[in-house]
């Protein structure tokens, strides 16, 4: 939210007495009302059982997992939303094996290294869990993404970031990994230069053929445009 206001503008609001915040700290204030409103509405959603996972996500989680490659969710929302909407996507059985789930708050020092917690496990599916409230810096700033791979042990060259936003792609490389964009109806139409490939859904994308690169280059809006333009 910090990101998009400050490109266009802070809005009023009755948090401030219908006024636009004037300092940080009031910025900040706004942005966690907005925040939890959202989050409250956004669990609304997913707890009635009318949203499910995005096609191919689940599958790929698994078919990775089988290849022995880790698995991680970064993600700048707080942590009890993703907890909340993680539990009723994957299924509570999946999500109660989480091993340990550290915040921010959960220690003395908040960066570099520390602020991230120990990898957990969360059934097999998740190696590990990084949320909003773990990291001061939010997207397009990478940091999340350079602890992960350093808590995982791995090159951050050897990742792929699997995103929806440009604001995520820009974190994911600046990051120095690579990104294949899934993007949403809301997100259609962004600049996503810098991707591996922009796919409208994941469903029918086998992890071996990610891993391997095969989708290099690939954006189904082209394809999408190309067709409606025949018809």
């Amino acid at each position: 939210m910090r990101h998009y206001f400050g490109l266009n503008g802070w809005p009023t609001s009755s948090v401030l007495g219908g006024r636009a915040p004037a300092d940080e700290a009031e910025q900040t204030q706004l942005i966690d009302a907005l925040q939890d409103w959202k989050t409250e509405k956004y669990k609304d959603i997913i707890g009635s059982g009318e949203v499910s996972a995005r096609p191919g996500v689940v599958r790929l989680m698994s078919e990775a997992q089988a290849a022995g490659v880790p698995v991680a969710v970064c993600s700048a929302a707080t942590k009890s939303a993703v907890e909340f909407v993680l539990g009723s996507l994957l299924g509570q059985e999946r999500f109660g094996g989480l091993d340990l789930f550290m915040a921010g708050d959960d220690v003395k020092e908040k960066k570099p290294d520390p602020t991230i917690y120990k990898v957990p496990n969360l059934k097999g599916v998740l190696d590990l869990f990084m949320a909003g409230n773990d990291m001061k810096e939010k997207q397009p700033d990478p940091t999340i993404y350079k602890v992960a791979a350093q808590r995982l042990g791995v090159d951050p060259a050897a990742c792929l970031v699997v995103e929806d936003s440009t604001i995520g792609l820009a974190a994911a490389l600046g990051a120095g990994m690579r990104c294949v964009v899934t993007y949403t109806n809301s997100t259609r139409s962004q600049d996503f230069a810098g991707a591996d490939a922009v796919v409208a859904s994941l469903d029918g994308v086998s992890f071996a053929d990610l891993a391997a690169g095969k989708l290099a280059g690939r954006d189904d809006r082209v394809a999408a445009a190309a067709a409606a333009a025949s018809q």
